[in-house]
């Protein structure tokens, strides 16, 4: 069972006790894995609990903090479960030029946090920013993304699309999951950046919106 804690791409971070109940309901009768890779900016984890569960993986990567080309990532788990997936792992499977920039990032732990906490604060202002406009709809995100839903009574069922196009035309790119689930229909996804490139990205929405 896989659970990624908080959600891609709603940023949903499910109840800590419904996390639980699906681990103890899965027992020894399988493995669940606690995605944790927006982990910095939900600041909620189940990797203090891993003594708690024998069936429990938790998995964390880098590469939200900035350094996703260095293809870095890590499982934490019982030793005996780890023991057992240690068995399939291919050797060297880490590179020198990872490994190195692996210890960097080590050295600078304090800097990332002070990131990550900057990223949560403006997604709140972004947040509440970006519900201000008409026919916008934000969702609760404990991630460094922001879920949007576009509707108009003037347009079509495909105006989600038209919002991305038209945010595309003034060079600002952001994820379109209207396709993804019928849930996500003219849902898109826009990650949270620093303030001044939030305002980039909010005069360009409030441009496509009036047009």
């Amino acid at each position: 069972t896989y659970i990624s804690y908080p959600n891609n791409p709603t940023g949903t971070l499910f109840e800590a006790a419904d996390v639980e109940e699906i681990i103890r309901a899965v027992g020894d009768s399988g493995i669940v894995i606690v995605d944790e890779a927006y982990q910095p900016f939900a600041q909620h984890s189940f990797m203090s609990r891993l003594h708690e569960f024998s069936n429990l993986i938790v998995m964390r990567t880098v590469s939200k903090l900035g350094m996703a080309g260095i293809r870095l990532g890590y499982m934490s788990a019982a030793p005996e479960l780890l023991a057992e997936i240690e068995k399939v792992r291919p050797p060297y499977n880490i590179n020198v030029l990872t490994e190195t920039a692996a210890l960097c990032l080590l050295e600078h732990v304090e800097e990332f946090d002070a990131q990550a906490a900057q990223l949560r604060a403006q997604r709140g202002e972004l947040s509440s920013q970006l519900a201000r406009l008409p026919g916008v709809e934000v969702f609760p995100s404990a991630a460094n993304f922001l879920l949007v839903r576009f509707t108009s009574a003037e347009k079509n069922e495909a105006y989600g699309n038209e919002v991305f196009t038209k945010l595309c035309e003034q060079k600002i790119l952001v994820k379109n999951v209207g396709k993804m689930h019928d849930l996500l229909r003219n849902c898109l996804r826009i990650n949270v950046s620093t303030a001044e490139e939030n305002a980039v990205l909010l005069n360009a929405l409030t441009l496509a919106l009036k047009s």
